[in-house]
């Protein structure tokens, strides 16, 4: 794993990314805003998704507060039933890594690279996605967009998992140490905003490969487990 300048940080998103989609964060959506009394199957239901594709990345919450234009006590329970119906999947066994991911983790780790995962997710529930994936111990950090300022394409949470290194190994690491590896625009322009070195999109998730350049990707990838090719 050798270039320029090690990588000493790989900071993963999940969904679409190391773990498969196949839909649950439309369905979880669209089973939230019928609970709240949007109708399946309507235009504005219809609508609503098409945001939701086309946001697909960042902050769950800050998805919700726009679609009610600003009315945080709508958004707060809309975001609060989508929680319950991700999780819900989550418990079902609907979401699944991508095939060698937790290999790679490790392979990774063994090479001196910490692994950090970061999601446009709440913490609610990133912690049942890491429970069920079993990725505890095969990962250094964890952050949630709801633990930070501001969600992508903001840098917050690479800016958070920089720190979370910096303090569990006594450094400094610089951006030029840190890849990103991410399947949508958001995660490609946070990458661009923290400055990292390698930016990199896969195209196992919402974005093309002509979306995530466009965007900022250094490098795009058919999976995340194609890092090992470029760093």
């Amino acid at each position: 794993m050798g270039s320029v300048r090690k990588i000493k940080l790989a900071v993963f998103d999940v969904a679409g990314t190391t773990a498969h989609d196949d839909g649950l964060v439309v369905e979880a959506f669209q089973n939230a805003m019928i609970s709240l009394g949007a109708v399946s199957g309507s235009s504005e239901l219809a609508n609503m998704t098409e945001y939701v594709n086309a946001t697909m990345g960042q902050r769950k919450i800050d998805v919700f507060t726009h679609l009610y234009e600003g009315d945080s006590d709508k958004a707060n329970t809309a975001h609060d039933r989508f929680i319950e119906s991700y999780i819900s999947l989550i418990q079902q066994g609907k979401l699944k890594e991508f095939d060698g991911i937790t290999p790679f983790f490790d392979q990774l780790r063994a090479d001196g690279v910490a692994v950090s995962i970061t999601t446009g997710f709440p913490r609610e529930i990133l912690q049942p996605i890491i429970d069920g994936l079993n990725w505890a111990d095969h990962i250094d950090f964890s952050v949630a967009a709801s633990e930070v300022a501001h969600g992508r394409p903001a840098p917050d949470m690479i800016l958070k998992s920089m720190e979370l290194y910096n303090q569990k190994f006594n450094t400094e690491i610089s951006p030029e140490e840190v890849a990103v590896i991410g399947d949508t625009e958001s995660d490609m322009k946070s990458g661009v905003a923290a400055g990292a070195r390698i930016i990199a999109g896969v195209t196992s998730g919402a974005g093309t490969s002509e979306q995530l350049f466009a965007t900022g990707a250094t490098h795009v990838l058919e999976c995340a487990s194609d890092l090992s090719t470029i760093c």
